[in-house]
């Protein structure tokens, strides 16, 4: 993603950039990229638990207590979720091929 032009984003500001394939997000959290929800044990999801995959979608912190999970993600979308259609969606995401990708982390906002 190219440099960003300095007073476009701001704890102030609203809005969002992203990349032209919506991997790397730039807002008021500063930056942030879009996580690895293969099963790669390492890189992804592969090692995480249903259950903690459940509270990470209710909470929007990662493994249900950790740092927040950023955009792209809209995990708000699916905090409403019954179990049924969370838990159909981790077996569908440990159904993918697993593909090691070891994400970026997130770049704070100046000033942070």
């Amino acid at each position: 993603m190219p440099p960003i032009p300095a007073g476009v984003l701001a704890p102030d500001k609203w809005g969002a950039l992203c990349n032209s394939d919506m991997t790397v997000w730039a807002g008021p959290w500063g930056v942030s990229f879009a996580a690895n929800i293969t099963p790669d044990n390492l890189t992804g999801i592969g090692a995480r638990a249903e259950d903690a995959f459940i509270a990470a979608m209710r909470t929007g912190k990662h493994l249900g207590a950790g740092k927040d999970i950023l955009p792209p993600m809209p995990w708000i979308n699916y905090a409403l979720l019954h179990d049924s259609d969370l838990k159909a969606i981790f077996a569908y995401l440990k159904s993918l091929k697993p593909i090691a990708n070891q994400v970026s982390e997130p770049i704070p906002p100046p000033g942070k």
